[in-house]
């Protein structure tokens, strides 16, 4: 019997073990938790100085939004909040008229709106805190503070008590603790009584009130001599402010405003002014220049809103970064992200930098553990850059209302997700799983996300809401309809013939080319001076090159400039100060250096696919190099047997027979293997030697190679040797006593 119930508690442990274990992999088999339902809202940004223009926008906006709430019959009226920032060149600077013109259409045109909220991340001072009193609710971060209202430049008006007075009683807040913000001189009390707690009461009202309360404590209102300054744990305290946040993010959070709306929509109140961009491909350093182009025509064209077209594998980190950055700070229009196929690699960035992201059908984004080099090789991504594009896609998502936790999962792998309900604000939120364990008071009911995944997270058109990423739709036709674009024709900005261009000539492959050909006509025209040619090809070559560099964006102004300091020091070697060698060594460093320079990015490598970008480099302008040196021999010993060709070498004079014999004259280079009979003659140059050129013996005129690299023309030179066909000369110094009459010109 004992072996027969153990039998049997063996079996039923046996079995609640099982369905232990199947009920925590189906818990964790289970799609992601759909997010909890949101409120309309929208957050509209109020920067010093407030002008009547923004003024203006504002008002069009928050109409437009509260007006197509009430159109809708399932709509709800959405919440308006107002991020206010002090401005970065003239805080305190607004002006009375214009604050209180934005407090009254805040406080009085906007009755359609469910909730107005003030959010206040930084000290707020001046008249521009007149509009944050007008909203119903007020937001601070930790930092943040209220008042002075009056600036610190101007004094205190008394015809503005009763403006704010009466603002401050449509609000329901206290008016004497904002005419104490309002006059810094004010004598403003913090009184607490037995029946009511903490009020603020002006000197001259204390009468008054001590006849109908009883005090229980008389202070100063000011903290610290900070005279009409409100800080953000007294408002929070008093009830003044609602609560505290530091981001726009937790503000959204606490109020269930969807995460996009925390950044300003300019087609509000507008027509949408749509323009569509094509991203496709390894972004490369050229994407860079190209989306600015595309960028700024759009801008011109005064459109509003942007598609980015999205469908590439990723490619290097720099370029990627450049382009995020120039999208997230793109403030007057729209940006959409269309991940059309994919947008994997470092080309993620992309769309964690823009407003809004769409996905199609069959959407992918994420993967970011390799780059794809300029030469289309893939590699792993370095271990050192792996916490750093962590921490750019947390930054980009947080700055455009995504969760940081899911753009950082995308990066590391080790990152393991869950979600939880945050007592603070009541949402649910995506987290790592180290932050919820951390403060388990806080966040509750924890649930994973994305248990047994290998390498970094991949969000798919499936779930992408679920994961707060965005939405997905079937086709362009809906992706239109969602932004209110049904049946409109959009221009499609793809690459266009200088984008080509500069492709082509910055493939390795064409810019060795470029460097071969300006590098071999450059010598060229220093062996056949005169010509001019050569010289024209070479300057032609080198502008192609950088010109192609500085539009893929590595090559800047340095890079140029160091290139032309070198050509002007090479100038100076030949021309100027011939045969010493400090400037010509000098310029064909610098040339060389900006060459090296313009073919990358970044000035020295530090990262393995770095070494080896530079690897390449080198072996591509050594090639060039190598490649000029065996062009020249070429040159120099098969051009004056080629047709044509042979017409651009200098040749001597012809004999003519029908001159008078003389014994002293020179005879013809025909029939004479070496011209060796010509060392210690004395000749005049009749072109400049560069070293290069010509000169007359006599009747005879042949190519010369100056040895000290430069001489004049009309210069006497004397024969120091000689070489095959090659004669080397110096220039002469003529006895001063001589008899120089046989030396003129013939």
């Amino acid at each position: 019997m004992k072996r027969l119930i153990a039998a049997r508690s063996g079996v039923a442990a046996a079995v609640v073990l099982l369905l232990a274990a199947a009920a925590i992999q189906v818990r964790a088999a289970e799609p992601p938790a759909a997010k909890e339902e949101t409120t309309p809202g929208q957050f509209f940004t109020v920067t010093e100085p407030i002008t009547h223009e923004q003024i203006v926008q504002i008002r069009a906006r928050t109409r437009h939004l509260v007006d197509k709430a009430s159109r809708d019959a399932k709509g709800k009226s959405p919440i308006l909040v107002f991020q206010f920032l002090p401005g970065d060149s003239a805080p305190g600077s607004s002006e009375f008229g214009a604050s209180y013109d934005l407090a009254n259409t805040i406080a009085r045109d906007l009755g359609g709106a469910r909730l107005t909220v003030a959010y206040v991340p930084e000290p707020l001072s001046g008249f521009a805190v007149l509009p944050v009193l007008a909203c119903t609710e007020i937001v601070m971060g930790s930092n943040a503070s209220l008042g002075p209202i009056t600036p610190e430049s101007q004094s205190f008006d008394p015809a503005l008590r009763e403006p704010v007075r009466f603002l401050a009683v449509r609000k329901t807040r206290d008016p004497d603790l904002i005419l104490g913000m309002l006059d810094r001189d004010a004598d403003l009390r913090l009184v607490r009584t037995a029946e009511k707690g903490v009020q603020y009461v002006m000197a001259e009202n204390m009468p008054d009130f001590l006849r109908s309360h009883q005090v229980v404590e008389d202070k100063p209102a000011w903290e610290g001599g900070r005279r009409g300054v409100l800080t953000a744990d007294r408002a929070r305290e008093e009830g003044f402010c609602k609560r505290v946040a530091e981001t726009p993010a937790e503000v959204a959070a606490f109020y269930r405003i969807a995460g996009q709306s925390i950044l300003d929509d300019p087609t509000l109140g507008e027509t949408p002014r749509p323009v569509w961009i094509k991203i496709e491909g390894a972004i490369e350093p050229a994407m860079v220049s190209y989306l600015a182009r595309r960028l700024d025509q759009a801008r011109r064209e005064k459109a509003n809103l942007v598609f980015l077209e999205i469908d590439s594998p990723g490619g290097l980190i720099e370029p990627a970064d450049a382009v995020a950055d120039a999208i997230a700070d793109v403030r007057d229009m729209k940006t959409v992200a269309y991940v059309n196929e994919r947008a994997l690699g470092v080309a993620a960035l992309i769309p964690l930098a823009c407003r809004d992201v769409v996905f199609s059908e069959n959407g992918r984004l994420g993967l970011v553990d390799q780059i794809v080099t300029r030469r289309g090789m893939v590699e792993d991504l370095p271990d050192g850059q792996i916490e750093a594009l962590a921490e750019k896609a947390a930054f980009l998502a947080a700055k455009k209302g995504r969760p940081p936790a899911v753009a950082r999962a995308m990066v590391d792998p080790t990152v393991e997700l869950v979600d939880a309900v945050d007592r603070d604000t009541g949402a649910t939120r995506t987290l790592p799983r180290e932050t919820a364990e951390a403060d388990p008071a806080r966040f509750q009911n924890v649930i994973p996300r994305n248990m047994g995944a290998e390498g970094p997270l991949v969000v798919t058109a499936a779930d992408a809401d679920a994961f707060g990423m965005g939405q997905s739709v079937r086709d362009l036709e809906e992706l239109k309809a969602l932004y209110g674009l049904q049946g409109v024709a959009i221009r499609v900005e793809g690459p266009g013939w200088v984008d080509s261009l500069v492709t082509t000539l910055t493939d390795p492959y064409v810019s060795w080319l470029l460097l071969f050909v300006g590098l071999f006509m450059m010598v060229l025209e220093l062996k056949l001076p005169g010509i001019g040619l050569p010289a024209i090809i070479s300057a032609l070559a080198f502008m192609l090159f950088f010109w192609s560099h500085y539009l893929s964006g590595t090559a800047d102004q340095l890079e140029i400039i160091l290139f032309l300091l070198g050509l002007i020091s090479l100038a100076v070697e030949l021309f100027v100060l011939p045969g010493f060698g400090i400037f010509g060594m000098a310029g064909i460093m610098m040339m060389l250096a900006s060459i090296v320079m313009a073919s990358h990015t970044f000035v020295w490598p530090t990262q393995e696919y770095e070494y080896h970008e530079m690897g390449l480099t080198l072996i591509q302008l050594t090639l060039a190099l190598l490649g000029v040196t065996a062009g020249a021999v070429i040159v120099a010993r098969f051009l004056p047997g080629i047709p044509v060709f042979n017409r651009l070498i200098l040749k001597p004079e012809p004999y003519d027979a029908a001159e008078p014999l003389d014994p002293t004259a020179k005879p013809s280079m025909e029939g004479y293997e070496s011209l060796a009979f010509l060392i210690g003659e004395t000749g005049r140059t009749t072109s400049p030697l560069r070293p290069t050129g010509k000169a007359r013996f006599g009747h005879l005129l042949i190519d010369v190679t100056a040895d000290n690299f430069y001489i004049e023309p009309d210069s006497l030179v004397e024969v120091v040797d000689v070489q095959g066909t090659r004669v080397i000369v110096k220039k002469w110094t003529a006895d001063p006593d001589a008899d120089l009459s046989d030396l003129a010109p013939a």
